[in-house]
């Protein structure tokens, strides 16, 4: 048990702080989950790729949709994605899930994915939001879709220029400022 304990509290302590404590952080993870849920059909078989493990929240909630398909979770942390790792194997979850610590812009992933999704950080602490994006839309099957949070905008990046530029499009849109966080949600699907 005192194991168990230990990998959680390093799991929600460091990195996750306070913030991931907080009504607002509650509250983002509420509408993580819910914009999934009202705008995307996940089917039991789909290979699904999250860039950004952070807390691993989101990867903890994404790797009991997968089914008889899988979960690739990638972040360029170690801490991050050996906690992911421990929380998975002590909460004995049998769902296929590889998590990779790596640079998803330079990663070589050896397939494409029915659902890519980056959520919370992992936009606007990679710095690259412009490469970050279109390495996530190159890893998406033809019939695939992209579900894009941006926590706080980008004052250089445009996504409406951008999904014209790389022919793809918005599906589902929703601008979100509750408790002072600026968010935006997007299901990018290709033309």
């Amino acid at each position: 048990m005192v194991d168990l304990l230990k990998v959680y509290g390093d799991c929600w302590g460091g990195e996750a702080g306070e913030g991931n404590t907080s009504l607002q952080n509650k509250y983002l993870e509420y509408m993580f989950a819910c914009f999934l849920e009202e705008n995307f059909i996940i089917h039991n078989d789909f290979d699904i790729l999250n860039i950004g493990i952070g807390a691993g929240y989101w990867d903890r909630y994404l790797s009991y949709k997968v089914g008889n398909g899988s979960l690739t979770s990638v972040d360029i942390d170690r801490e991050c994605a050996d906690n992911l790792a421990a929380c998975l194997e002590n909460e004995n979850n049998t769902n296929p899930i590889k998590v990779i610590c790596a640079d998803a812009i330079t990663y070589d992933f050896d397939k494409k994915f029915d659902l890519v999704t980056m959520v919370g950080s992992a936009v606007a602490e990679s710095g690259k939001t412009k490469d970050i994006i279109s390495k996530a839309i190159s890893l998406i099957k033809e019939e695939g879709a992209l579900y894009l949070q941006i926590l706080h905008k980008a004052a250089d990046f445009d996504i409406d220029a951008f999904c014209g530029e790389y022919n793809v499009r918005i599906d589902k849109r929703l601008v979100d400022d509750k408790y002072g966080i600026h968010c935006e949600y997007y299901k990018i699907t290709k033309c």
